[in-house]
């Protein structure tokens, strides 16, 4: 694997965490009344975890071809 594709993934990851974290304080004043169980839902990170390799996982589908070709129009 290219060295600096991976880095350039890993930087994806943490951007789209850092993204997610801002918009979920923004948006974080519209979610409903939960339960008292779903307070310890976040105990593990579940949310930032997911949005971590979301991030790596889309910036290596944008280095494939078909990304290139079809999502980047390159």
């Amino acid at each position: 694997m290219n060295t600096k594709l991976f880095y350039q993934a890993v930087l994806l990851g943490v951007v789209t965490v850092l993204l997610g974290l801002v918009l979920s304080v923004v948006f974080g004043s519209l979610k409903p009344e939960l339960p008292k169980e779903c307070e310890v839902w976040n105990k593990y990170y579940v949310m930032e975890v997911i949005l971590f390799f979301s991030g790596v996982a889309i910036r290596l589908l944008l280095s494939t071809d078909m990304g290139n070709k079809y999502l980047l129009n390159q």
